[in-house]
């Protein structure tokens, strides 16, 4: 599989939340027509730590690029601290 669109859209500090970054990615696979969906949540108000949400929707026929892929749906939280 190589051809690809890809997608990208982020917000920093919408409404003038302070510390907050939503944005949306999707990833197309023009030859089988399955995506890749993911909405995401960024929260930094703490120095040198993130909270990240993210939810993944995947869709494709049986036998398709994100099709074969073993869920169809996925939820995840990250907490990473760096120093």
């Amino acid at each position: 599989m190589r051809d690809y669109l890809y997608l990208r859209v982020s917000q920093k500090e919408p409404f003038d939340i302070l510390y907050f970054t939503p944005s949306i990615t999707w990833i197309f696979n023009i030859t089988d027509k399955s995506f890749s969906l993911s909405p995401e949540l960024l929260y930094t108000a703490i120095t040198n730590l993130e909270l990240r949400l993210k939810a993944s929707i995947i869709s494709g026929e049986r036998l398709s690029d994100y099709g074969e892929k073993q869920n169809d749906y996925r939820a995840e939280f990250r907490a990473r601290y760096y120093f």
